[in-house]
């Protein structure tokens, strides 16, 4: 996302920041969690945003992408319409994990739905991703073209819960 927006420039001193050599970044492959946040961290500086705002425009930016690159066949497994996708994100977690066994891939789980809104519930063991999550979530009603907006709703025991509020379809 940083070279596509900002230019190797801005990569050289993102990874920089974060002390990171890229040629350790190696495309399908899972890192620990200290160095994800500090390349979000020094990638929100790069960028003039907060970490918050950061993680959200890669989750945007991670379902755009994904649909050209290596997981653009793992993503047909999420079906044809919003719902359907958000469904399978399980089943689509699991076909990643043969890929990368080592990863601590989240669970989904739709609570609710109706016309207007679907109450999800993500858990992870991964904390901090609330914002990245919400922007896959955009994504996702991006990709599907649904007009609708997303909310972390707060904490339910272990899962964290999502509610999407989709615009009401216009009169005929």
């Amino acid at each position: 996302m940083i070279l596509e927006q900002f230019g190797a420039q801005a990569w050289d001193k993102t990874l920089s920041a974060a002390d990171l050599d890229d040629a350790i970044l190696v495309s399908v492959q899972s890192y620990p969690d200290d160095v994800t946040f500090r390349l979000i961290s020094a990638a929100a500086a790069t960028a003039g945003l907060t970490v918050e705002d950061t993680l959200h425009a890669f989750g945007r930016h991670w379902v755009r992408a994904s649909a050209q690159g290596p997981y653009a066949g793992v993503l047909q497994i999420l079906g044809t319409s919003l719902l359907e996708s958000l469904n399978n994100l399980d089943q689509m977690h699991a076909s990643i994990q043969l890929a990368m066994p080592g990863a601590q891939l989240p669970q989904f789980s739709v609570l609710s739905q109706d016309d207007r809104s679907i109450r999800l519930a993500y858990y992870s063991k991964r904390a901090g991703l609330e914002s990245f999550v919400c922007g896959l979530l955009d994504g996702m009603l991006e990709k599907f073209a649904t007009p609708g907006f997303v909310e972390f709703s707060g904490q339910d025991g272990d899962a964290r819960i999502f509610t999407i509020t989709l615009a009401e379809p216009d009169a005929a």
